[in-house]
Order: structure tokens, then sequence, then C-alpha cells
């Protein structure tokens, strides 16, 4: 692992309604592991310096993960939608960290990888919001500077810290990925489906 020249929280995610899933899909399995786990793996084997996770209240999930070396905190009110749940998130890392990385519960192919080349990309501009992008499309996750951490406590909503992307003088750095990671994730049965498809390791 290289020394990290820059503080970097991560920020997992986990505590969303799955509305358009219409069941619990951070516990659904693949690779034989739950959906979750396996962002949580790339995020404690990544340059982070912490990583933390955020849960709804009486899950479960925290009975069939591995959490070790991750802080937990609960969103009690997940109702209000995503951006209760980064600014949950984001009140544990506030007062150590120069960026946070901004991790989703639903993206089970980000790799070490990606997120190493993302923090290095923040290391060399911290002023500057950090995105995932391949072929013209933009991705998750995105390393929000502290300074516009009072922001992202104005915010409110289902749509995270996306809404700030279009601020004056927000200055932001995209990092061409070649993974597919970044631009994956699990919103519906069938997007589930396709990820097995494509993805889950059968053996013979």
């Amino acid at each position: 692992m290289k020394q990290i020249q820059t503080n970097v929280s991560g920020i997992i995610l986990a505590a969303g309604q799955a509305s358009r899933m219409g069941r619990d899909k951070l516990s659904l399995p693949f690779r034989g592991l739950p959906l979750l786990q396996h962002i949580v793996n790339a995020a404690r084997l990544s340059s982070l310096n912490d990583v933390t996770v955020v849960l709804p209240k009486k899950s479960g999930l925290e009975k069939i993960l591995d959490l070790t070396g991750c802080s937990v905190v609960t969103s009690t009110k997940r109702e209000l939608g995503q951006a209760e749940s980064l600014q949950t998130g984001l009140r544990n890392v506030q007062n150590h960290a120069d960026g946070c990385m901004v991790l989703l519960g639903d993206q089970p192919l980000i790799t070490p990888t990606t997120i190493d080349m993302l923090v290095g990309a923040f290391e060399q501009q911290p002023e500057c919001w950090v995105a995932p992008v391949q072929d013209g499309m933009r991705g998750n996750p995105i390393t929000i500077p502290s300074a516009w951490f009072p922001k992202v406590f104005e915010l409110e909503g289902d749509t995270g810290a996306r809404p700030l992307l279009a601020s004056p003088g927000l200055a932001l750095r995209l990092v061409r990925i070649h993974e597919v990671g970044p631009f994956i994730d699990v919103d519906t049965n069938l997007q589930y489906q396709r990820l097995l498809d494509k993805y889950e390791v059968r053996t013979a």
C-alpha cells in the first residue's frame, strides 16, 4: 500500500430503502458473499485512511457482514433519502478528513485499484472533486473535498451530493477508469440478474 499524502476517508452508503428493488438488495448473494461485502472489502484493501459504513437501524446486515476495521454508524431517518445517509457518515469523519470518498453499497465490482487511482488523483489536487469516467459516462464513487462539507450538510432528498456538482466555482477532476466497477450498480431485479449472468463466478 502506498503512503497516503492526503487523508481521504471512505463512506459507504448502505442505508437506502431499495424502493426500486422492492427487497433488501445489499444482502443478496454475489460470488458467495452479500452484495455489500464486496465494496466493504475493496474499501478496506485500498489506501483510504478509514472506512465508515452507514447502515439502517435494525437491518440485520451487521450480522451477516464482516465489518472488521470499519466504523459503523446508523442512519435513523433513512426515509429522508441519500443526503441524510451521507450526512450521517460525514459527521463521523469531518473533523479529520481532507476529503471523503462516497461509495455506494450496490456497486460490488469496485476494486481497490480503482479506489487507489481516485485517491491518488485527489492527493494531486485536493481542492478538486474527483469522479471516475469512461466513454463520456461519469460514475461513482465521488470524492468530496473538505471545503465542501458544509454544503453537503445543507443537502436534502435522495440525490446524495450530485446537485452540488453544478455549483459555480466547483472544480471537478475526471479520472479515466478502464474497469467496469464504477459504472455498474444494482437498483432493480433485472440489474441484479444481469450482474449474476455476466459476472458471477461459476464452477464447472
